[in-house]
């Protein structure tokens, strides 16, 4: 059974704010610290685009891998997806929506950030340990990435 964290968060940035900082793909190495992703090497600069194919290093849970990605959906001020898979065969679906939130003026934004892993079968012995990390990492990048939004510049 795969590994699926839906993270819902409230950002007070607007929507536009909150997805250019999803969809940067070359920043996720800042923000998704807890999940490990370490750099995001892509075929082109600028914004995302579907079938674009990326490889995204990650060490998590003293695991370093390289996941060759593609990007499966993208709705630009909306909605990204992306799909990696590993030589392990690990495979894991990243998904990020904004929409601006129900009488906020669209100065707040809903994020819904989620991800869903499936491990092969001589994994899957690992599966009820390493579902509490993973949430707890969701946890703590989407977190970090609503304060990094929500600071004030530096100046």
């Amino acid at each position: 059974m795969p590994i699926d964290v839906a993270i819902d968060s409230t950002i007070e940035r607007t929507p536009d704010e909150v997805f250019a900082a999803v969809a940067d793909l070359d920043a996720w190495p800042t923000w998704l610290i807890a999940s490990g992703i370490r750099s995001v090497r892509r075929e082109r600069p600028g914004e995302p685009s579907v079938r674009e194919r990326l490889v995204v290093e990650q060490n998590a849970a003293g695991r370093a891998g390289t996941f060759d990605a593609e990007v499966t959906g993208f709705e630009p001020g909306h909605h990204i997806a992306l799909r990696g898979r590993d030589r392990d065969g690990v495979t894991i679906d990243i998904e990020a929506a904004v929409d601006a939130t129900p009488g906020s003026d669209g100065g707040t934004t809903e994020l819904r950030f989620s991800i869903r892993i499936a491990l092969p079968l001589k994994y899957r012995l690992f599966e009820s340990m390493a579902r509490p990390q993973v949430e707890r990492a969701a946890l703590l990048d989407v977190e970090s990435l609503r304060l990094r939004l929500e600071s004030p510049p530096e100046g």
